[in-house]
């Protein structure tokens, strides 16, 4: 047990899983981490105690047509909505090609899946093998632009520009005082883009422990008990 409440944030870099880690209480500590899988990743965030961890992966996955929030979310991105990938259906989870997880998403929920989509398939996996549905009361879907879209108020620039990464780090350094430090100290294979995403998604781990957070979906769940829903 830790002195301080805790949550997490995660976001997927390279392959592995960089974590950010963020007091409850607005004062410095935060800090980055790099762990290969998920398992580590849950293993980490329960010895820290975390209250709530949020994820950028889905974790609820489509069973009909329809049944996804995609387009509330895509309306809370405004120019920003090509950085959502659609939902996958849990029948690509026993595909083996990209032309096979296309027809099986197509015959499950009536339209193909993305290749961006298809290449976040073995993480998608891992999440899912890591955490049960009894999980999910800890760890959350989030979608770090759509958090970065409620905290700003409006669409930032794209992350992957010096413009769109210093309006980032001065958001997060309302919330985050010492974001600006931790950054110039990156773990391994863990970009600029992927610290911030992970910090957004503690912001809204933050804001679902202190009962502030917005809940998109949440009413449906998946045929293995995972909740469809994206949480900001």
């Amino acid at each position: 047990m830790t002195s301080k409440e805790w949550v997490a944030g995660v976001d997927g870099a390279q392959k592995g899983w960089v974590v950010a880690f963020m007091p409850v209480r607005k004062s410095k500590g935060a800090y980055l981490k790099r762990y290969e899988t998920f398992d580590q990743v849950k293993e980490a965030t329960q010895e820290k105690n975390c209250l709530t961890i949020g994820v950028d992966m889905p974790i609820g996955l489509l069973e009909k047509p329809n049944q996804g929030i995609d387009s509330e979310i895509r309306e809370r991105l405004g120019e920003r909505r090509s950085s959502l990938f659609p939902t996958p259906s849990t029948a690509v989870l026993k595909a083996k090609t990209y032309e096979q997880a296309l027809q099986l998403n197509k015959e499950a929920v009536g339209k193909g899946i993305s290749i961006q989509a298809w290449n976040l398939l073995p993480q998608i996996r891992q999440v899912r093998e890591s955490i049960d549905p009894e999980d999910t009361n800890r760890f959350f879907e989030c979608h770090p632009e759509t958090s970065f879209c409620e905290l700003a108020k409006h669409p930032l620039s794209s992350k992957k520009t010096p413009e769109g990464s210093e309006q980032r780090i001065n958001l997060l350094q309302t919330v985050i005082p010492d974001i600006a430090t931790i950054v110039q100290a990156l773990p391994m294979k863990c970009r600029i883009d992927d610290a911030l995403d992970a910090f957004a998604a503690a912001w809204s781990a933050k804001r679902y422990a202190q009962n502030k957070a917005i809940i998109v979906g949440g009413h449906d769940y998946d045929n293995d008990g995972y909740p469809i829903r994206v949480i900001i």
